[in-house]
């Protein structure tokens, strides 16, 4: 499979699943607008190569968003591909450590024999709801809106949305990711109707536990819970999800559009 000379943006570049991604695109012969948060650690990682354009961003502004394909497009002048991986597990230090506090206590419970009990729906504000879904979901609708149009000029192309197996499976855990990520299968689903008369695809992958250091903000006892729910004991590797990606960015799907593929190591069936 080969990405010679296309044009391909990634964002959550600097880091886990994108980061991996932006790597194996750049190794099939891509260029690609690596776009982050973090901005120094997205010229660390792709700053020295010349066939990545560092774009530090927060990709929840539709501003921003708009600026950053704005320069894509009097740089390069068309798009091919976009890869939507940016996305947070929880909206702030405070939210993230609740869920580890929630996730230990429910592990305790089921070694003491008793049933785990949550209190997620009461304990989320509608600000944390609000900035989740601004990442998750807002970033994704804002880089397909303003990628489009240059995929037209350039003849078609094909877009990844990053969704998780938790939008797929009931989960306890605050409410707003589960959400965020299934609002993400509804957004890929009617995008990939739209678009496909202009020879666009919309695919989605519904990753399971992932060695990102997103999934390692949790503490190993509720990693290892995680893995021992599938069937392949082990996280995924960010290499083997930029694999999954790529296929469905590239010419060997070319058929597929509006579907969701799951890498889960079997968690969901």
């Amino acid at each position: 499979m080969s990405f010679q000379e296309k044009l391909v943006v990634v964002t959550g570049a600097a880091s886990g699943i994108g980061r991996a991604t932006v790597q194996l695109l750049i190794e099939q012969g891509a260029k690609v607008a690596a776009l982050d948060l973090n901005g120094e650690q997205l010229q660390e990682a792709f700053g020295k190569d010349s066939r990545a354009l560092c774009i530090p961003i927060d990709v929840s502004s539709s501003a921003a968003v708009c600026a950053a394909f704005q320069t894509i497009e009097s740089k390069f002048g068309r798009l091919d591909v976009i890869v939507n991986a940016a996305g947070i597990n929880a909206p702030n230090r405070d939210a993230n450590q609740k869920m580890v506090d929630a996730n230990v206590a429910a592990l305790d419970a089921m070694k003491s024999g008793r049933p785990p009990v949550f209190d997620f729906l009461a304990d989320t504000s509608d600000q944390d709801f609000r900035r989740v879904m601004e990442v998750n979901l807002f970033s994704q609708f804002y880089c397909i809106r303003e990628g489009v149009p240059l995929m037209r000029r350039s003849g078609g192309g094909s877009i990844v949305n990053i969704s998780s197996v938790a939008a797929l499976m009931g989960v306890a855990m605050p409410l707003y990711y589960p959400a965020s990520k299934a609002a993400v299968l509804g957004l890929t689903r009617a995008a990939a109707a739209e678009l496909a008369p202009h020879n666009i695809r919309v695919n989605a992958i519904a990753p399971g536990s992932v060695d990102t250091p997103l999934m390692h903000e949790q503490p190993p006892e509720v990693v290892q819970f995680l893995v021992s729910m599938q069937p392949i004991k082990r996280l995924a590797k960010p290499e083997e999800l930029a694999q999954s990606i790529l296929f469905l960015a590239g010419e060997h799907s070319s058929f597929i559009t509006g579907q969701t593929l799951s890498p889960n190591g079997g968690m969901y069936m």
